[in-house]
Parts: C-alpha cells; sequence; structure tokens
C-alpha cells in the first residue's frame, strides 16, 4: 500500500518558493565585502617539505616502517601522523592548497591516497587511545547514553577552557584564536561530507546544520563569514597566512580524526558519535573563551559575534543530532549503533589529547616571530 500525504499538505506548494532571501540572484546583492578574500585563507600549494615528499614516494613497507620507528617518542609519531595527514587532507576538500585541486594527476592522487591509506591505518591502531564500549540495545538507548556521555567527558570539562576565561594573558588569546580559526575555517565542508550516506532523520539534521552554516540563504550570515569579520577586525589576514607555516600538529588531532571519519564509507556513523560530541561543547568551550576575551578587552561585536551566535545555536544542533538517533528510519543496526558510540568515544578522546597538548603550548609558548605581531585590535 502506498503511503498517503499528510492531510492538508500540498508539498510542491511547500517547496515552490526559494529559501534563499534574494529569490532571482542578482550581483549587486552577492557582495558582503569580505568575499573578495578566498576561503579558507589558505595559500596556492606550493611544494611540501622533503621529509613528506619522501614518504608518499616511498613504498607501502617503508613508509609502515617509518612509522613504526616513530612510535618510540610520541611527540615525533604525533607530529608524523598529524602533520602529513593534515597536508593530505587538502586533497578530500579541493581547497587550493591541494597539489591536485585544479588538474587531475592520477599518478600523484594514487600516491597521495596510498600514503593516506598507511597513515589512516596508523591513526586507528596505534594512536586512538582504545577503552571498552558500553552495548547498547536499541537507538534511544544509544541517544540517551550519548546525551550523557556529550554532557561529561574529559574534552568537555578540559582544564583548558578555564584557564582562558579566567587566567590566560591577551597575547595567549590571541594565538588560541588563531588555532581555533584554523579548526572552524571548514566546518561547513565537513558538515556536508556528513550528509553523504546517511538516511531519514539523520540526513534531515545533518542538512539543517549545513543550512545554518551556509547563513540560512544569507551571505553575511555564513558562519564563515563571521571568522571573515574576526580576521579583518583584528587585522589578522596576513598573520593568518604567516602562522599556517608554524601550526602546531597537535591542534590538528580533532580535525585529522573527523576527516579520517567523513571520507571513507565505513566510518559514516562513527563520524555521526564524533560530531554530536563536537557540537554538545562548543557552547561551554565558547562561553569560556568569550568570558576570557572580555577579561582582556576583546570585546567588538566584529571579534565576538562567530562565538556568541555558537553559543546560542549548537546546543539545539547537538539535541537534534541525538534526537534524529531516536527516531531514525531505516533503523540502525547493531554495528551501526556500535559505530556511533565509537566515534563519539573518539571525539572525547582524540579532544582531550588535543586540548592537553595546546594547554602547555599557551602555557609555555615557542619564541616566534607571531609573539612580535601587533595585538588583536578591539
Amino acid at each position: 500500500m502506498t503511503a498517503s500525504p499528510l492531510p492538508g499538505v500540498d508539498p510542491l506548494a511547500q517547496q515552490a518558493p526559494s529559501l534563499l532571501p534574494t529569490g532571482r540572484l542578482r550581483a549587486p546583492l552577492l557582495g558582503p565585502p569580505l568575499y573578495r578574500h578566498y576561503w579558507p585563507p589558505v595559500s596556492d600549494h606550493a611544494g611540501v617539505d622533503r621529509d613528506f615528499t619522501k614518504f608518499v614516494d616511498a613504498s607501502v613497507e617503508e613508509q609502515r616502517q617509518r612509522l613504526a620507528e616513530s612510535r618510540a617518542d610520541s611527540e615525533a609519531h604525533g607530529r608524523v601522523l598529524h602533520g602529513y595527514l593534515g597536508s593530505l587532507y587538502a586533497d578530500s576538500f579541493g581547497y587550493r592548497d591541494s597539489p591536485v585541486a585544479f588538474a587531475v594527476d592520477d599518478q600523484a592522487e594514487l600516491a597521495r591516497f596510498r600514503a593516506r591509506l598507511q597513515l589512516e591505518r596508523e591513526l586507528f591502531e596505534h594512536w586512538v587511545d582504545a577503552e571498552p564500549l558500553p552495548e547498547l540495545r536499541d537507538q534511544v538507548s544509544v541517544a540517551e547514553y550519548l546525551d550523557d556521555l556529550a554532557a561529561d567527558n574529559p574534552g568537555v570539562n578540559h582544564p583548558l577552557f578555564a584557564y582562558l576565561r579566567d587566567h590566560a594573558p591577551r597575547e595567549q588569546l590571541e594565538l588560541f584564536l588563531q588555532c581555533d580559526l584554523i579548526r572552524n575555517e571548514v566546518v561547513d565542508d565537513e558538515v556536508a561530507l556528513l550528509m553523504v550516506g546517511l538516511q531519514g532523520m539523520q540526513k534531515a539534521v545533518a542538512a539543517a546544520n549545513l543550512w545554518d552554516e551556509c547563513g540560512r540563504g544569507k551571505l553575511e550570515n555564513f558562519h564563515t563569514y563571521w571568522l571573515r569579520r574576526l580576521l579583518e577586525a583584528s587585522d589578522g589576514w596576513d598573520r593568518l597566512y604567516q602562522y599556517r607555516q608554524q601550526y602546531p600538529w597537535f591542534a590538528k588531532i580533532t580535525s585529522n580524526l573527523f576527516t579520517a571519519l567523513l571520507t571513507r564509507p565505513s566510518r559514516k556513523q562513527m563520524a555521526y558519535g564524533c560530531f554530536l560530541v563536537f557540537e554538545s561543547w562548543v557552547e561551554p568551550h565558547f562561553r569560556a573563551i568569550l568570558g576570557g576575551m572580555r577579561r582582556v578587552g576583546l570585546t567588538s561585536d566584529d571579534l565576538t559575534i562567530y562565538f556568541e551566535a555558537h553559543v546560542a545555536i549548537d546546543p539545539r544542533h547537538s539535541r537534534e543530532l541525538s534526537d534524529a538517533l531516536r527516531v531514525q528510519q531505516p533503523r540502525l543496526d547493531a554495528r551501526e549503533l556500535g559505530d556511533v558510540v565509537y566515534g563519539a568515544h573518539l571525539a572525547a578522546s582524540a579532544g582531550k589529547r588535543q586540548f592537553d597538548h595546546m594547554l602547555d603550548y599557551l602555557i609555555l609558548p615557542p619564541v616566534t616571530a607571531h609573539r612580535n605581531d601587533e595585538a588583536f585590535r578591539q
């Protein structure tokens, strides 16, 4: 029997008008001024370091040996693993810092993807923290478990954020904001990838999240536009280009983990659980960041709008991701449910490791050129 539409609801009439506020798109309406900058603010690919090239060109056996040898030094292991993955994941998004962004190069792409497979194998077999997972029988149990995990895990309650709120001097907050901007500058495309392969209500909440990321059709309300405003207000465009050369490997941990889940078909439900945890801690983290910014005088609307908006929006996003699991059809099987929970635990663990490193980095920052840059202007 064919399912009947809801009484009194005309699906064609519902979708006939565009949700874009301009109706017919016209060039004069498409030009908020900061869109003159390419996003994310990365330079064209200009070659890579010799060690990375050597790794990509090596045989699989040589790559595995190199990674195995690096395990003896956790710092070197993390730097190689996450530094190389960060370079290779430019391919997944097609930004101009990828060497294959503008022309098909079968041999280069095959070599880079082969290297990526070995790095991801190392990531999941030798770097992530393995821990026993609960056995949960159904979607409702999983959703309730994830609500509890999201509210109380080592990432959400990490002391880094109390330090930023209460103690970090202005120059350390500025340094953290540069790291955090790089982490958040591609979230819209990450959410777009999250939608791929999901079904039913899971896809619906991911699509709703993406629509929010895209300003609900208003270019000036794209979440990435608010980051553009932050850079403009802080005279930060050139400084960010320079800072990327010094961007610490551990600041890539959560981004690399998420991309490793998003871009492999068998890990799509892990990516869903991972994203749920990431969304759940944005509100408490951003409240702490805003508290620190106000304490040191970083208070203009351009500097704070990104964080203030997410304090309001992201608790809803997290609830929607959880609620979608409760009502999801087609129903998820035991393997899929286990993957969702596993992805959530990976997020919590990876976040803690990144925040541990970041706290040390801020308290004992390296002496680099960016320390002498002009401070963020209010």
